[in-house]
């Protein structure tokens, strides 16, 4: 069975090629509608041979390929992420959200609050993960308490700024990885290091040195930072609540008073990675793990 995804280009990209590996059913085929007048062209050819397409992004405005899709009568899938669902939820405030493809889609969802934050707008939802981590694992003690986080550039204060240059303030005597952002009109301080865009083995390292991982975002989907600093023993203070996580309360909580707590529980291990933490990844967050289960959640919709 052949079917079409487009979507966000970066998560289409890996799931397709993720789906085609796994799946030895059906056939997934990527046409970034998105940015390509060619990709167009090759989805509109395609189509009629489609049992069914999955947009990897909750469209809740007008849309030429779900268009098509409709008219064609193909099976829709809807993955929902992060920005879409705060995009739907506004434009249901403002009585602008366009129901038609919604209505006519199936929806799966990547964090399990995007159930909640989607009632009122999507009938039936099903949580259905797809971000793994490839192995676990981390023995090495570490030298001192340091934090690790992700400011990505331009959008810092919707990743915690203000809350992590609080934290750097007031602890002195704990080093501040900050990674994405390379601090330019930022508050510099001596605990304080803006490292930039790194690669996926260089923010492994670091994350295997830095005994907490901090993620404050203002609204997020399930990220793979946080599944990835699970996988090498960090404790996390995050946003959402989630399993082995702290979580912190961006409207009520006291960010010093969390990451006193959190500092504590490292200092008393002995300075040594929470095997906990990874003993949960990896029997949840590995890669054949995670991708058998979507896959199944996928089919089902595929097949109803």
């Amino acid at each position: 069975m052949l079917v079409l995804v487009n979507g966000l280009p970066y998560f289409s990209k890996n799931i397709v090629a993720d789906l085609n590996e796994f799946d030895d059913e059906n056939t997934y085929v990527f046409c970034n509608t998105y940015e390509s007048k060619f990709a167009k062209f090759k989805f509109i050819c395609l189509l009629p041979f489609a049992k069914a397409m999955i947009s990897f992004n909750g469209v809740s405005d007008e849309s030429s390929s779900l268009n098509w899709a409709m008219k064609y009568k193909k099976k829709l899938i809807m993955q929902w992420h992060g920005t879409d669902v705060l995009l739907a939820n506004q434009r249901l405030a403002k009585g602008t959200l366009n129901r038609k493809y919604i209505d006519y889609a199936s929806h799966l969802v990547s964090a399990p609050w995007f159930v909640d934050e989607l009632k009122g707008i999507v009938s039936e939802v099903n949580y259905a993960p797809f971000g793994y981590v490839f192995k676990t694992g981390n023995s090495n003690p570490y030298q001192k308490v340091s934090v690790l986080t992700y400011l990505a550039k331009g959008k810092e204060s919707f990743y915690g700024y203000k809350q992590i240059i609080e934290l750097a303030e007031n602890n002195p005597d704990v080093d501040f990885k900050i990674v994405g952002t390379d601090g330019e009109n930022l508050q510099m301080l001596d605990n304080v290091s803006y490292l930039g865009w790194v690669n996926e083995s260089t923010l492994m390292t670091l994350m295997k040195q830095s005994s907490i991982f901090i993620r404050l975002t203002e609204h997020d989907g399930k990220a793979i930072t946080v599944s990835q600093a699970l996988s090498v023993g960090c404790e996390v203070i995050w946003s959402y609540p989630f399993e082995n996580c702290y979580h912190y309360d961006l409207k009520n909580g006291n960010i010093q008073v969390c990451f006193d707590q959190v500092k504590e529980l490292v200092e008393s291990r002995g300075l040594v990675p929470n095997q906990k933490n990874i003993e949960y990844a990896k029997a949840t967050l590995l890669r054949d793990n995670v991708l058998t289960n979507y896959l199944n959640l996928l089919k089902s919709r595929l097949n109803d």
